[in-house]
């Protein structure tokens, strides 16, 4: 019965107010009920692989009704995919002196470099061609065959609120969720270490623009396929009422994609900016699953393909498995419910789209 109530306020949450593969939060100290606080879910080795914000890592194969412990001796701070494998940066004691990258192959987990930590904390740990990624406040580090280099970042980055973090063969994108107090996007040279915030305000209101650093949380960074030098991110945020939309990052130029109104979105009601009604679709999740890219919205799952419109379907039912929502529904990404938004926002559980 109590699983069931879960389900339903999921789904109630979800429909009426509603983090490449990496989302990111720092570890916290654990609390009662924390387990359905997930800050990474990503799929490899068969089955999905959900990330605590105390740290703790569990899975679940699909088909299955059990969410199983991962048996990392030490609390994950970040898990990201590279090549098909899960692998997790880990750290024994606090204050971390030093962390250590760690990956899953046949059923068990190896060490594969140590890197000091130098009283950085981490924001997100992502993966590229040949190499592994660690981006703290402080620095952004390579990791090759187990040896670890780092240049230092021009600014430092709150790293409570990256959300989400994407990487290209030049830059690393990273996304910031401050909820009520926007976030925006940060761009970050692989090679000098610069940061750049990308954004595209007007001079129409206080939330102007198709992303506003002071006003729009960035929820998802990924490629899009039919504009391989561009891309795509998802912005969303509720508090109260929702807001957000699907934009392009092409270089230093920002373009809107699409938004969706929410609701009642009759003339006589208030403008946020431009032609955006007041109440629009939040999204909270942005992943490439082919040549199509794929947002989980407030009020379903989005499927763009570059033509005007995308093709929408309802949220699936989502069942509860060691205290955590999820869908095997789809045949192409898992869908998983956090309420970890519950601390930026007034969101309630939120769904993430996870690749398979």
């Amino acid at each position: 019965m109590r699983s069931q109530k879960m389900i339903r306020w999921g789904r109630i949450v979800v429909a009426a107010t509603v983090l490449s593969s990496c989302v990111s939060s720092a570890v916290e100290q654990r609390r009662p009920g924390q387990d359905n606080f997930v800050s990474r879910a990503v799929f490899a080795s068969g089955r999905l692989w959900l990330l605590s914000d105390a740290g703790d890592l569990s899975s679940i194969v699909p088909g299955e009704k059990v969410r199983a412990d991962a048996g990392l001796r030490e609390p994950a701070l970040d898990v990201c995919v590279s090549n098909g494998q899960i692998k997790a940066l880990t750290c024994a004691n606090k204050p971390c002196k030093e962390w250590t990258l760690r990956t899953w192959t046949d059923g068990r987990w190896s060490a594969d470099a140590t890197i000091p930590s130098l009283g950085d904390h981490v924001a997100a740990l992502n993966s590229a061609p040949g190499r592994d990624i660690v981006v703290t406040d402080r620095r952004l580090v390579d990791i090759v065959g187990g040896m670890a280099t780092s240049v230092a970042l021009s600014e430092i980055l709150k790293t409570g609120a990256v959300t989400s973090i994407h990487a290209t063969v030049d830059h690393v994108f990273v996304g910031i969720n401050a909820g009520e107090w926007g976030g925006g996007l940060r761009r970050i040279d692989r090679r000098t270490g610069k940061v750049t915030v990308i954004e595209k305000n007007s001079m129409g209101g206080l939330c102007g623009g198709p992303l506003n650093t002071s006003c729009d949380p960035v929820n998802g960074i990924a490629d899009e396929p039919w504009r391989p030098d561009c891309v795509a991110i998802a912005i969303g945020l509720v508090h109260f009422s929702p807001h957000g939309r699907i934009v392009e990052v092409c270089k230093d130029e920002v373009r809107r994609i699409y938004f969706k109104a929410f609701g009642d979105s009759s003339p006589r009601k208030k403008q946020r900016q431009g032609d955006e009604p007041f109440k629009t679709v939040a999204f909270f999740s942005l992943v490439r699953a082919g040549n199509e890219l794929m947002a989980a919205g407030i009020d379903g799952v989005y499927r763009f393909d570059g033509s005007a419109k995308p093709k929408v379907i309802p949220l699936p039912k989502f069942e509860v498995i060691g205290q955590v929502g999820v869908s095997f529904d789809l045949p192409d990404v898992v869908l998983v419910l956090t309420a970890i938004n519950q601390r930026r926002s007034m969101s309630g559980n939120i769904p993430l789209l996870v690749p398979r």
